[in-house]
């Protein structure tokens, strides 16, 4: 008796890789922002790029409540490092900004002192000239 021949076994279905793109996304964009947070004057960029590294984060936490938390981490972490870049940029420029306010103030003052040591006149007189010539550069 000849046994017939055994089924061609079936191929199992490959399983869809369920990965997050949004959360990847915000994660590359929150770690860009973070590093270009701490340098002035272009930090303006990673204050961009982490207001998107945000969105893309709280996408990526709305797409991964749908998939039972795929992809959770990489959007958690892109969140948060968008805010904390945005918050970074913010105070950097504040930093720089105050730096270069006091500088000038100072520069100001000495400027007025030395006229004033110089003979050219009173403080009051010193001073006048001071804003003539600050008149003058920013056309006022």
């Amino acid at each position: 008796m000849a046994y017939p021949p055994a089924p061609a076994p079936m191929q199992q279905p490959v399983p869809v890789k369920q990965g997050n793109g949004f959360g990847v996304t915000a994660l590359v964009l929150g770690i860009i922002a973070i590093v270009g947070a701490w340098i002035p004057f272009v930090n303006v960029v990673s204050m961009i790029l982490g207001g998107l590294a945000l969105i893309f984060g709280i996408i990526a936490l709305v797409v991964a409540g749908k998939r039972n938390g795929k992809g959770k981490g990489t959007g958690g972490t892109g969140l948060v490092l968008g805010v904390l870049a945005i918050g970074g940029a913010i105070a950097m420029n504040v930093l720089v900004f105050n730096a270069i306010s006091d500088e000038a103030d100072q520069i100001e003052q000495d400027t007025i002192a030395d006229c004033v040591e110089s003979g050219v006149g009173t403080e009051e007189e010193c001073q006048q000239i001071w804003d003539d010539a600050e008149d003058s550069v920013y056309g006022e």
